[in-house]
């Protein structure tokens, strides 16, 4: 029996890597990407085809879609990774380029190819921001507060208007991390709590800021879940890709300090909101200076004890699909700061890679879990 087609984009990334080789087990695996993927990622997917190109080229997307048909006589599914994302407030070209009409010429191919359910990778920052006391759902409007959670709304705008010509699924993914963290506001939370007296124990507000997190692995086996049960889903659905719930600064903070090494008081500071803003204007101006930008900027403090919690009950009833409890971010955090010991300059690049966009898989990045 012929596998099913699978076509990738943005396959090199961290997401889409991840994916990647966790699909090619049992599908044709079509990879589309800009940059070159690693010897090691092509070692791990040796039997993925790999395809260089810019998801905004129209041409050379529409020849790869026409050749993998022409190949293989059918595209089963395409999964959406590629996407622009940067933590300033302006709107750079980039975003309008990738993420609306490179997504729209993704759209465009697989309508043209039949293919039979496209999977967009959204995220939760597309969403409202939550009131006071509020859950976040699958029924959430989308929202425009920042120009990337405007380029995913847009995005998942053109997905549910092509709906009735090609299927589709819309993961609205939390805060992805690995054992490594890999995640950027993860990486300069611990950097912060893992540092000397008085910065380590710094926390702004009251610690009631938070979001939700989902490892990995978590997030590869819910999207092979969407793939089984491809045949009992409508034509168009949005699932949340997330723990339920979300996890407060102040409980990452005192997971951090637990597996730190840092032998003083555990008891955290609480800095007033003026006092943050100043603090988040210092190490921006920092990092203009020095090349060296940090993840924070002052709009994140207009969410400041107000988290962002999400209520995933919909998409485990009807996916049968819920988040592992030993990939729980509180229980990996002794994990990360495992690596970060073991080896410090190996933690500190994987990081730093993922926070300027370049990253490159390395065969740890799965671990034990492929």
């Amino acid at each position: 029996m012929t596998k099913p087609v699978l076509v990738i984009t943005g396959a090199s990334g961290f997401l889409g890597s991840a994916v990647c080789i966790d699909l090619a087990k049992d599908f044709i695996v079509i990879a589309i990407d800009r940059r070159e993927p690693s010897e090691q990622l092509r070692r791990a997917a040796p039997q993925t085809i790999w395809h260089i190109l810019d998801i905004a080229d129209n041409q050379a997307i529409s020849e790869v879609f026409a050749l993998t048909l022409t190949k293989f006589g059918q595209i089963d599914f395409v999964i959406h990774f590629a996407a622009y994302y940067d933590f300033g407030k302006d709107w750079v070209h980039e975003y309008q380029r990738t993420n609306v009409e490179g997504t729209a010429k993704v759209i465009n191919a697989s309508k043209s190819a039949g293919v039979k359910r496209l999977i967009f990778a959204s995220s939760i920052a597309a969403m409202e921001p939550p009131a006071s006391a509020s859950f976040l759902t699958e029924e959430s409007p989308t929202s425009e507060y920042t120009p990337y959670a405007r380029s995913k709304s847009l995005g998942e705008r053109l997905l549910e208007e092509a709906c009735s010509q090609v299927p589709c699924i819309i993961l609205r993914i939390a805060g992805v991390f690995s054992d490594w963290g890999e995640l950027p506001p993860l990486y300069s939370l611990i950097k912060l709590w893992t540092s000397v007296f008085p910065f380590g124990r710094m926390i702004p507000g009251r610690g009631g800021s938070g979001i939700p997190y989902i490892h990995l692995i978590d997030l590869v086996r819910l999207i092979r879940k969407c793939i089984l049960l491809n045949p009992e889903l409508g034509p168009s659905n949005i699932f949340l890709a997330s723990q339920h719930g979300a996890v407060h600064h102040r409980q990452l903070f005192q997971a951090i300090r637990s597996a730190s090494d840092y032998s003083g008081s555990p008891r955290p500071i609480y800095l007033p909101e003026k006092m943050a803003r100043f603090g988040v204007w210092i190490r921006y101006a920092l990092g203009k200076f020095s090349g060296n930008m940090p993840v924070e900027r002052s709009w994140m403090l207009d969410y400041l004890d107000k988290p962002w919690t999400i209520d995933t009950s919909l998409t485990r009833r009807i996916l049968d699909w819920d988040c592992t409890p030993e990939l729980d971010i509180l229980r990996k955090i002794p994990d990360i700061l495992s690596n970060l010991k073991t080896d410090p300059k190996g933690w500190e690049e994987r990081n730093k890679s993922r926070n300027e966009r370049r990253f490159q898989y390395s065969d740890s990045l799965l671990g034990d879990y492929s």
